[in-house]
């Protein structure tokens, strides 16, 4: 049995009108493949059939389940896998999705085919909502199962959760390649997860003061680093750097992720330099995570390391009063910024949170080279010298 574990967690608002009215629909999770710098982080590969490809071609298939490929034909990436063992043997491979919160009227979708005509393959699409793993997807019966899928075209596939019995709750998706024989490729791509109920989705700043552990001389502002990591970048702090805070004597630390959903609970530690060893994590030897309970308009979580947090009060931002002015938007190659007066700091970051640029005190308008970003949406960060928080969304197409 072999498993490949990292991180990866894509949430976007899309809004839709239909007869007059204006509906939106939060995407709570996307995959698409396209990311190749990030291929399958986040997930958890099993190998369970530990077959051996019979194409020469497929031998990393022996090790790690499923890959991805450029499918020329359908000018996309997809997640391939394997049924064509020499000896033939019954495939049995998986991925499952990183963790997605649910709301009240979720819906899976994704698209699938069989690469070689006259070779179907067979697959099953389970839901675990304990752990990330087979074992948990096990638990449950299969919310859809394939016999034997078409070739030639991607065949669109959609599930309702809420009528399988998934609703407000966390759950990891799991895609299983089980044909017994006479398959040879199958192709995923396109795993997305919607919701109808959900009207927006927040966006949750953490700060952690340091001062205590600099006066103890356990942490350096010059040369260390301070990340968060939760249930919510798969316990990849490195996913979400933390900055300082102006004028705050360089001992406050934070930052801004979003995409989440009210009611959930989430999971995390602050951590040092990215480590997790004891001498330098928070609540260490087995110590308990921090637990924070999303409720509405409550999106600041503050904290001395090492110590209990609080919960805070404070507005969404105001996407038209933004502390920046953008142009184009829907951008393609790149950004025009004009930051509003009293911006210290500006940060252009994805929907996983990461920090694509920064910049530091911006005088007047700058651009943004943009033409090696993926197609999606992206957040700018703005903050003011008392680290007070506004947010621009912007899309690149």
């Amino acid at each position: 049995m072999h498993y490949k574990l990292s991180s990866f967690i894509a949430l976007i608002i899309l809004f839709s009108c239909f007869s007059g009215r204006t509906y939106s629909q939060a995407v709570l999770y996307h995959q698409n493949f396209e990311d190749t710098a990030h291929l399958f982080q986040g997930y958890v590969l099993a190998n369970f059939d530990k077959g051996i490809p019979a194409k020469a071609a497929d031998s990393t298939l022996a090790d790690s389940a499923w890959l991805v490929r450029y499918l020329a034909g359908e000018n996309t990436h997809a997640a391939i896998a394997t049924s064509n063992y020499d000896p033939a043997i019954p495939a049995n491979d998986w991925f499952v999705t990183p963790a997605i919160f649910l709301g009240k009227a979720s819906h899976l979708s994704f698209k699938s085919m069989s690469l070689t005509n006259g070779k179907p393959d067979d697959f099953e699409v389970y839901i675990s909502t304990s752990t990330q793993s087979p074992y948990g997807c096990l638990v449950n019966v299969p919310v859809l199962t394939i016999h034997g899928e078409q070739s030639g075209a991607f065949q669109e596939h959609e599930i309702s959760l809420k009528d399988a019995g998934y609703a407000n709750q966390q759950v990891y998706v799991g895609f299983r390649l089980n044909t017994v024989s006479d398959g040879d490729y199958l192709a995923i791509d396109d795993i997305q997860v919607m919701d109808d109920s959900v009207q927006s989705l927040a966006s949750l700043t953490f700060k952690v003061n340091m001062s205590k552990y600099i006066t103890a001389g356990n942490f350096h502002p010059r040369t260390d680093t301070v990340d968060i990591a939760g249930d919510f970048n798969g316990w990849d702090g490195t996913l979400n750097i933390m900055s300082l805070v102006p004028n705050s004597d360089s001992s406050i630390y934070s930052t801004t992720i979003p995409g989440f959903i009210d009611g959930r609970e989430i999971q995390f530690k602050f951590r040092i330099n990215s480590s997790w060893s004891d001498t330098a994590l928070e609540f260490p030897y087995g110590g308990p995570n921090r637990i924070w309970l999303i409720e509405h308009d409550k999106y600041t979580y503050s904290a001395f390391y090492n110590e209990e947090g609080v919960v805070s009060a404070i507005p969404e931002p105001n996407l038209l009063n933004s502390g920046v002015s953008v142009f184009p938007n829907p951008f393609m190659s790149e950004l025009t910024v004009i930051p509003e007066r009293g911006i210290m700091n500006i940060k252009l970051v994805d929907m996983h949170g990461r920090v694509i640029s920064e910049y530091l005190n911006p005088t007047g308008r700058f651009t943004v080279e943009t033409s090696n970003l993926p197609v999606g949406m992206y957040v700018l960060l703005c903050y003011d010298r008392f680290g007070s928080l506004s947010v621009k969304k912007v899309i690149k197409k």
